[in-house]
């Protein structure tokens, strides 16, 4: 039997703040698989945000994809605004990553 690896997706707003990027940090790359959703109509759904893993080459690990969120910040600036970023367990649909979907993520 083949092990297939856990990776993670987040989803974090832009810097500018037009889009959501749902992404699959993939350790040891500088090249991280994004998608961009509009954030104009708030928090993208559940079914958004597996659709945009469906277009990377991920599914969800769990059959219900439930997300988790966390605040970050800048530690050295405590009125700087708060981050969310969050995060969910995801494998490869198939076998290979699809390295032409690949974007730098900051």
């Amino acid at each position: 039997m083949r092990e297939i690896p856990l990776l993670t997706a987040q989803m974090s707003r832009t810097g500018d703040g037009s889009h959501w990027a749902v992404y699959v940090v993939l350790s040891g790359e500088s090249r991280w698989p994004e998608e961009l959703l509009p954030a104009d109509g708030g928090i993208p759904s559940v079914n958004d945000r597996v659709t945009a893993l469906n277009r990377l080459g991920y599914v969800p690990f769990r059959t219900y994809p439930y997300w988790d969120w966390v605040e970050t910040e800048n530690p050295r600036d405590t009125a700087s605004p708060v981050r969310l970023i969050a995060t969910l367990a995801v494998v490869p649909a198939k076998s290979e990553h699809r390295t032409e979907d690949l974007t730098r993520h900051s």
